[in-house]
Order: structure tokens, then sequence, then C-alpha cells
């Protein structure tokens, strides 16, 4: 039997102010730490631990980091600085969907925000992927 795995597109649907500040906040810890690691020239996951460590950002956002900086420092992308704003990274654990499709919004993404605080925010599919 062969596997399919096919990555769905979702776009975030604009969220209420308590959201949008939440993840503003998950967003600019994110940078901090991403900086601070990269600055210290974490060429390890164990180096970049020590430095996220610090950052009030969920354990999926920090083991991304400790896996993402040391590739940035020396690694696969070799990087002299930093030159864009960086996505927010978390593991492959962290951020889960709900679909019902009895609701108005029928997607939601569950959006790591701290270790016991998480978001849920409503996402549109591409419309090629609908089905």
């Amino acid at each position: 039997m062969t596997e399919l795995t096919e990555t769905l597109a979702l776009k975030l649907v604009e969220p209420n102010a308590h959201k949008h500040r939440k993840l503003c906040e998950t967003k600019q810890a994110y940078q901090d730490a991403l900086e601070a690691a990269f600055n210290t020239n974490c060429t390890t996951q164990s180096a970049a631990n020590d430095v996220v460590v610090n950052y009030d950002l969920s354990g999926y956002a920090k083991n991304a980091l400790k896996k993402y900086v040391p590739q940035l420092c020396g690694g696969s992308y070799d990087a002299k600085e930093l030159h864009d704003d960086h996505p927010v990274r978390f593991t492959n654990e962290g951020p889960k969907l709900d679909h019902k499709p009895q609701n108005a919004i029928e997607w939601y993404v569950k959006i790591p925000h701290h270790d016991d605080y998480h978001l849920w925010v409503p996402a549109q599919p591409n419309p090629e992927q609908l089905e």
C-alpha cells in the first residue's frame, strides 16, 4: 500500500483582540529567543537550550528553536546574520487542527502560546483543497 502525504494550506482568520495580542507576544518572545541564541552562536541543541529556556514560550517553540538555531549557526545555513523576521516555528506535536463541518467556520488551529495556555484560532483552507 502506498502512503500519500499532502500539506493542507490554511490561512488564519483575523483573531479577536485578545488572541491577536497573545499571538504578538508569542512572535516577539520567539524573535527575542532566536536573536539571543543566534548572537550567542549556539551551534548545538544543548547550547541553544541554555538560551531559549529563559523565554516565555511553549516547549514546542523552544524545541523547534533548539533544532533551528544550530542549523543557522554553522549548520546547513551557516548564516552570518539574521536578515528577516522569521516565522514562529513549532515542533509538529504542537499545533493541532480541529475540523467541525457543521460550524460556520469549519477549521480551527491550536497554537501553543505557553506550556499551559493554547490559542484556538479560526482558519480558512485553500479553496482548491476544500475537498
